[in-house]
C-alpha cells in the first residue's frame, strides 16, 4: 500500500483573469509565481511584501513553506 496526499482546498485551475490572490489585480505572465501545492496566483512583489522580513517564501492560502515557483 502506498502513500496518498488528499487537499480539500478548492482550486480554480482555469482561471482565464489571472487574479493576484493578495490585492485581485492583473497578473502579467512575467510578474506571475504559484503555489505548487494549492495552484493559487501572486504578483512577485505581492509575495515580496506578504514575506515581509522572513528568509523563505510561504504560500499564504495553504500556508506550506517552500512551495512557490514561477
Amino acid at each position: 500500500m502506498g502513500n496518498r496526499i488528499s487537499t480539500n482546498y478548492h482550486v480554480n485551475h482555469n482561471n482565464d483573469e489571472n487574479k493576484c490572490l493578495i490585492c485581485w489585480e492583473k497578473i502579467e505572465y512575467i510578474e506571475l509565481i504559484r503555489c505548487g501545492r494549492c495552484n493559487i496566483q501572486l504578483h512577485t512583489y505581492c509575495e515580496e511584501t506578504y514575506r515581509n522580513t522572513t528568509n523563505h517564501c510561504k504560500c499564504p492560502h495553504c500556508q506550506c513553506i517552500g512551495t512557490l515557483y514561477n
